[in-house]
């Protein structure tokens, strides 16, 4: 299992693409956060306000998600990365690997 991450730049397209993942049964437990991405110029720094969409999704779905997040955003999506998931309740897993589709 992976957690899955999106970053975008507007709260809207992040929860369009959760829709969007959501009805197409290839992610669960989806749940939306503010972000500041930071970048360093010498003594300064640039605050970009992030929103971070992240749910989890069977290990082989992977390309499949990104894919599909690529094509509902486009350039809209800033960053996408996953995360492998080594341990999860019970309930939840049972959940996961029942509602998300079959590669």
């Amino acid at each position: 299992m992976l957690r899955i991450s999106f970053l975008t730049r507007q709260r809207t397209e992040a929860v369009e693409l959760a829709r969007s993942l959501h009805n197409a049964k290839l992610a669960l437990f989806l749940t939306v956060e503010a972000h500041t991405e930071i970048e360093l110029q010498g003594d300064s720094i640039i605050d970009t306000p992030l929103v971070h969409l992240s749910g989890m999704t069977k290990a082989l779905l992977y390309r499949q998600v990104e894919e599909h997040a690529q094509t509902l955003l486009g350039e809209r999506l800033v960053r996408t990365w996953a995360e492998a998931v080594t341990s999860l309740d019970p309930a939840s897993t049972e959940q996961l690997f029942h509602l998300v589709r079959p590669v």
